[in-house]
């Protein structure tokens, strides 16, 4: 098994406690949980008012027990206090094409800096709280084709 899965799944296994609220004072902020890098793949959708689904796929940037954080090229679709659905697509699980579901609130909107020069593109960190258990789930073969 990947490594980075079983770094997941040993994760997933902790037992999960609420993460605080962000205050206003950034600088007197302190996490309860630790961060985990982590690259997967992950969709986020949102229902916009006009009850579309708008989605955008992305990369988990890292995880923690209450929340995560992926990349986003399209930032203006986000804003704090949106609900989304996640799918995270678990990587080294392509016989099986596992994929974890979850809805999540957006904490907050930030750029990411690179130190790659050849990397031009902005990319937005899109930090997220968790709401809901995740759910585990078996994709079929032909979402991805």
């Amino acid at each position: 098994m990947d490594l980075s899965i079983k770094r997941l799944l040993k994760f997933f296994k902790r037992v999960s406690v609420q993460e605080p609220e962000v205050p206003s004072d950034q600088k007197s902020y302190k996490r309860s949980f630790n961060r985990f890098p982590i690259e997967f793949e992950v969709i986020a959708s949102a229902i916009d008012t006009a009850e579309h689904q708008d989605s955008e796929r992305g990369e988990l940037h890292d995880v923690s027990g209450g929340g995560a954080m992926f990349i986003s090229r399209l930032p203006e679709r986000y804003y704090p206090g949106q609900v989304l659905t996640l799918d995270i697509f678990l990587a080294g699980t392509e016989d099986v094409r596992a994929c974890i579901k979850t809805e999540a609130s957006v904490v907050r909107l930030h750029q990411i800096e690179t130190n790659d020069p050849k990397d031009t593109d902005v990319k937005t960190g899109v930090a997220v709280k968790f709401l809901k258990p995740f759910e585990f789930e078996r994709i079929d073969n032909s979402f991805f084709r």
